[in-house]
């Protein structure tokens, strides 16, 4: 079972695989769904857009849970039971007949979703890699960004080909024939289950285990602080305000980049284009970013994407220039899948695996308030004043604010047992 090559990358391949799936059809599919379910039941947009912010504040509060879940019973299990519920919820939005019953699924499926995608995911990654941790992470999160690319598309030629009902239902199939049965047969929880170490190599826990540790954050399962000293320390705000900032700033613009592009003349499919090829590049971001993690200081590394976060943002104020759009794309796409694969190495780095679930989980929490907050501020600042100029001033100065915080972060000692 463990052959020449490490079972952990097996265990990055099935990650990968989970959250391209999972993350792609919970988190971009639902835009595909609204104009269809708004011309059969003549519901407002706002409304159906309603169960999508219903389900995101979900999966904020049922974070800490499930980040508690992943420590006591293990990736795998908290895996395959949320993408049963999440496939279970998806196959009943074929059936709903009322805007209740939306909100109500809506809530079920962001609980699958919760269980299945984030978390776990970044919890089993941490657990069978020490040394290459950035690089399998960055390899396991790039999952997300082709999942942004193939999901939606899948959806809308489902809709285009059979009807909205019938899409609901293939989605669905493909989480319960795919994802449940990839997880109960491939994944792990740790390398002990099947003899092995982190990153296959019998030196990564031998006699140097401090070094590692130093090195690299954590050394095995027993290494690490409890949850409660872990928010007693400095790192655990600091890193909570940056994941609210970096969150807050960035879906902020995600969420509003089509609209602002459509606002400079830019016609639909263009504005749409711009939108996908920039989550196309985060792709590269997580893996470049990965791998520059497992070989320089994870805060200065967050700190320089959070920069060329701020960077990408400045180009947006002369859109209209030769250089501009590419120079957006480019830069603020690989920051931006930076961000997402350099927090949970952050969590790893400072706290250790002892209760990294549980952590995460919390930290979840702030980045959902950012989530949520973000995009509804920056629409209200352009409905006051009538441009975006204003809110991505903001945004620039809430990732240089964050920077500067990651920059000087320290890790707190992390005992060793």
């Amino acid at each position: 079972m463990t052959g020449p090559i490490f079972y952990g990358w097996w265990i990055t391949a099935a990650s990968g695989l989970t959250l391209l799936i999972t993350v792609g059809v919970g988190l971009y599919t639902p835009p595909v769904f609204l104009i269809p379910l708004q011309d059969h039941f003549g519901w407002s947009r706002a409304a159906i857009a309603a169960g999508t912010s219903i389900g995101a504040l979900t999966t904020g509060i049922v974070s800490p849970l499930v980040g508690f879940w992943v420590d006591r019973y293990g990736s795998r299990r908290v895996i395959a039971l949320g993408a049963l519920l999440m496939g279970c919820g998806f196959a009943l939005f074929a059936g709903m007949r009322s805007l209740w019953q939306l909100y109500a699924i809506n809530v079920a499926a962001a609980v699958g979703i919760a269980c299945a995608a984030w978390i776990p995911n970044q919890t089993l990654i941490s657990t069978w890699f020490l040394r290459r941790r950035g690089l399998a992470m960055g390899m396991a999160l790039s999952g997300i960004g082709f999942g942004g690319l193939a999901m939606a598309y899948l959806a809308a030629l489902l809709i285009a080909r059979f009807d909205w009902r019938s899409a609901y239902v293939g989605l669905a199939s493909l989480i319960l024939v795919i994802v449940v049965p990839l997880v109960l047969a491939v994944v792990r929880n740790r390398p002990a289950d099947l003899g092995l170490r982190p990153d296959g190599d019998p030196s990564a826990l031998g006699s140097d285990d401090s070094t590692q540790i130093a090195a690299h954050g954590v050394g095995s399962a027993a290494s690490g602080l409890e949850l409660a000293e872990s928010v007693r320390t400095s790192a655990f705000w600091v890193l909570s305000l940056c994941n609210f900032l970096w969150v807050f700033a960035s879906l902020s613009i995600v969420a509003h980049l089509v609209a602002f592009l459509r606002d400079q003349a830019f016609e639909p499919r263009w504005a749409a284009g711009v939108l996908a090829l920039t989550i196309g590049t985060s792709v590269g971001g997580r893996l470049i970013f990965g791998l520059l993690a497992d070989r320089f200081a994870k805060p200065r590394v967050m700190s320089l994407a959070l920069i060329l976060l701020a960077m990408g943002t400045l180009f947006l104020f002369r859109i209209q220039s030769v250089a501009a759009l590419p120079g957006f794309v480019i830069t603020f796409g690989l920051a931006f899948g930076g961000c997402a694969v350099l927090i949970p190495l952050l969590v790893g780095e400072c706290f250790g695996l002892r209760a990294f679930g549980k952590v995460l989980g919390l930290g979840m929490i702030s980045a959902t308030l950012g989530a949520a907050i973000g995009p509804i501020l920056t629409g209200r600042i352009y409905d006051v004043t009538g441009s975006y100029g204003l809110a991505f001033v903001l945004h620039v100065a809430a990732l240089v604010i964050a920077s500067v915080g990651m920059y000087f972060l320290r890790a707190p000692r992390v005992s060793v047992s």
